[in-house]
């Protein structure tokens, strides 16, 4: 009897990632799972406020934008990218535009938000909205 392989490994791998995603879709969660340039994020419940951290090394304050619309928070930020002209013997690093969608569980109130970026890392507060 001869067997057919069907597939490989990298397509497991897929068709893994497609079911994680629509399972996370179903869920409620963000469907986005950092890769290189997609910040990993820690969201946190303080009480009164929610606070992310953000981690984005070698993003300087001027590349990053913050927006917080229909209950989520979206972050946007350009990784600078080699200069032109020395020969690139090895780049590892990932570089390019990003941005990430975070969904809120509580509405907040995002004019009285901070955010402060300190080696690297980005910490967001967000004051969640008194109820009514």
């Amino acid at each position: 009897m001869k067997l057919d392989r069907f597939g490989t490994a990298g397509d497991l791998q897929e068709l893994l990632s497609v079911r994680d995603s629509i399972d996370n879709l179903l869920a409620g969660h963000d469907s986005a799972k950092p890769d290189g340039l997609t910040p990993r994020i820690d969201l946190v419940d303080l009480g009164e406020a929610l606070q992310l951290t953000i981690d984005v090394p070698g993003v300087s304050q001027s590349d990053l934008e913050l927006a917080v619309n229909d209950g989520e928070l979206v972050i946007a930020g350009l990784r600078e990218t080699l200069p032109q002209g020395p020969a690139v013997i090895v780049s590892e690093r990932p570089s390019g535009p990003f941005q990430r969608s975070i969904a809120l569980p509580t509405p907040v109130d995002r004019e009285n938000a901070t955010a402060h970026l300190t080696n690297g890392v980005l910490v967001v507060t967000l004051p969640k909205l008194a109820e009514a």
